[in-house]
């Protein structure tokens, strides 16, 4: 089995006697987009400091493509780019000025890196520009071409769409899918934006008062085994479900009837329904969305 790009294994982090995380562990695999969701104060900035080195950990270990972060502090951070708290660019530099800025910072970065960075991020007709004159967009866009530079095979992003306008926040995912499915980069993005996280990424982790409720593929959290159907005679099919099948179900403030049934029974149902002499308008799976899940699993009542 490959070596996981990033390995959390039973990770704590106490302040002050207070327990902020509380023994997660979790893992990215190489060209993997992960996203760390979770409410103001359930922890996702004091874990991502702790991914970088810039604060260190209770109990647990890090380790970023075998090297761990408290042994092997230099050969884990080469393997890493982030955004942590916002590009920090110098305005009246041009976008190149700042990445040759940064790579003359190691004697790794050569100029290929930095053009290929630029290509990456999609900056090549402006990079010349300064930066005074950038939108929040480009600033972003050479922000992440900062954390690209290194060639590295971990990115850790901080709420990196912070600012965007819709078609900034757009551009941005579809650099981020490029990233992971092209280049094989590992992406571990941290964000409140709920719906653009269910678009960009693989996976998701919510954290939740510094414990991981939840850790699983996009496509299983929205996975839905609820049928919705609309009948003339919502309340006989909801008799006929609890008679026949054995099934418990709600009528919706829309006069739908939904439950969470084995889709091999589906078709025994509707022929029932039909049979019954119930008029069988639509039949549809119940849609999830990732914003429901969180609320659920945070008992947050808004999305802070």
């Amino acid at each position: 089995m490959d070596t996981p790009i990033l390995k959390v294994s039973n990770l704590s982090k106490s302040i002050k006697k207070k327990e902020i995380i509380k023994n997660i562990s979790f893992q990215l695999k190489k060209g993997e987009v992960l996203g760390f969701l979770g409410a103001n104060g359930a922890g996702k900035s004091t874990t991502l400091r702790m991914l970088v080195g810039l604060s260190r950990p209770s109990a647990g270990t890090i380790s970023i493509c075998g090297h761990s972060i408290r042994d092997d502090y230099v050969k884990a951070m080469s393997h890493v780019g982030c955004i942590i708290e916002g590009p920090d660019l110098y305005d009246y530099l041009s976008g190149y000025k700042n990445l040759e800025l940064l790579g003359a910072m190691s004697k790794h970065v050569t100029k290929e890196a930095i053009d290929h960075a630029v290509a990456l991020v999609g900056m090549s007709s402006r990079i010349h520009d300064k930066v005074r004159i950038y939108s929040m967009g480009m600033k972003q866009r050479i922000g992440l071409a900062q954390a690209l530079i290194h060639q590295p095979d971990l990115l850790i992003l901080d709420e990196p769409t912070n600012g965007l306008d819709p078609q900034g926040i757009h551009e941005f995912r579809e650099i981020i899918q490029s990233l992971a499915k092209e280049a094989g980069i590992s992406v571990l993005i941290s964000s409140h934006l709920i719906s653009e996280i269910q678009l960009m990424c693989d996976r998701v982790c919510i954290i939740n008062h510094g414990i991981i409720v939840r850790d699983d593929a996009v496509t299983d959290l929205l996975s839905s085994n609820e049928i919705v159907w609309a009948l003339n005679n919502p309340s006989q099919g909801q008799k006929i479900l609890s008679e026949h099948f054995k099934l418990d179900s709600q009528i919706t403030d829309q006069n739908e009837l939904v439950a969470a049934i084995d889709p091999d029974v589906l078709p025994k149902i509707n022929e029932l329904f039909v049979t019954s002499g119930l008029e069988l308008q639509t039949v549809a799976t119940k849609k999830s969305t990732l914003e429901a899940l969180f609320l659920s699993l945070t008992n947050q009542q808004t999305i802070q």
